[in-house]
């Protein structure tokens, strides 16, 4: 249990940070299914979205939650982890080093008084003052500093100034005398030329205007007798309630036909109705509400699906102009 509390506040960092990382991901894929809610106008599909933003968000919580575990496990005990890292270490700890300074021991002051004394005492006092002199030791005293002599300063010598001596130039060789002939130019008369003639520009051609072509509406229905949109036709005006036909046969036998619309300027196909019956040259959806879509050109899709949920590619799609 000590390994891995050692482990989680060695790695704390890095854990929380990875949490912070992962929790910051699911709030953003949360706040991006709210803003696809507010686009979605069909209840199924609102349902899927409002579906995965509280799963985003509740990733996002446990997360957090982690987060917080961790931090508050490893700041709980630190001091216990510490001691027992010292203890199975002991190199861990930072040796203190203690530095006692002694004192200094006081020199011994001479006694002039009894050196004099000893020095002018007779013979006959000689033993006592050896005695005072084993008891007492005689400092002994520095020698005294011989001042050196200082040097006697020598007064400069005036140095007599020399003549710059001047610089013979080398004999220049004498040329002889050279005449030097220049001729005059004569002056050239320029011919006068007449008054030019001013050119006169010529019109530019001015293209035709070329007609832009309206825009023309077609169907895409690669296999018409498997998925085929018969009502409403490429480039009709669709308005109100409208019923939409054709056929939708599934491979097989068993599957699903969905209806899907492509709008202006947004990206992806919005979901309008699925059936698992099949459809031959019947109603494929009984109620297509054209008021809910602002007027623009849309694109109706029909794609068939197989038993296993995939996508067999078979389709039919249809633009249309909605009023």
């Amino acid at each position: 249990m000590e390994v891995i509390l050692r482990l989680l506040i060695e790695l704390r960092l890095v854990l929380i940070a990875i949490v912070a990382i992962c929790c910051a991901a699911f709030v953003f894929t949360g706040l991006s299914a709210l803003r696809e809610l507010r686009r979605a106008m069909f209840r199924l599909e609102r349902s899927i979205i409002v579906r995965r933003a509280v799963d985003a968000w509740t990733k996002a919580g446990l997360f957090a939650v982690l987060g917080l575990i961790i931090w508050v496990v490893t700041n709980t005990s630190p001091e216990s982890v510490t001691l027992s890292d010292a203890a199975e270490n002991p190199l861990a700890f930072t040796p203190t080093v203690e530095v006692n300074i002694a004192e200094p021991t006081p020199m011994p002051t001479a006694d002039l008084a009894a050196a004099m004394a000893q020095i002018t005492a007779p013979a006959a006092e000689a033993p006592i003052a050896d005695a005072v002199n084993e008891a007492s030791p005689v400092p002994t005293l520095p020698p005294t500093e011989t001042p050196l002599p200082s040097p006697t300063p020598i007064p400069p010598t005036a140095t007599p100034a020399v003549s710059p001596t001047p610089t013979q130039l080398p004999p220049q060789e004498q040329l002889p005398f050279i005449v030097v002939v220049t001729a005059t130019p004569a002056p050239v008369a320029l011919p006068t030329l007449g008054p030019t003639a001013t050119p006169t520009p010529l019109p530019t051609p001015t293209e035709a205007p070329t007609a832009t072509p309206g825009d023309v509406l077609v169907a895409d229905c690669p296999n018409p007798g498997a998925a085929r949109i018969d009502s409403p036709t490429a480039g009709e005006t669709v308005s109100g309630i409208y019923v939409v036909r054709g056929t939708a046969n599934f491979p097989g036998g068993v599957g699903r036909y969905r209806l899907e619309i492509l709008r202006p300027n947004i990206p992806g196909w919005a979901f309008l109705w699925e059936n698992y019956n099949a459809v031959r040259d019947g109603v494929l959806m009984p109620r297509f509400d054209a008021t809910l879509f602002p007027p623009g050109i849309y694109t109706l899709r029909l794609s068939l699906i197989d038993a296993a949920g995939q996508d067999t590619g078979i389709y039919c799609s249809v633009q249309i102009r909605i009023a």
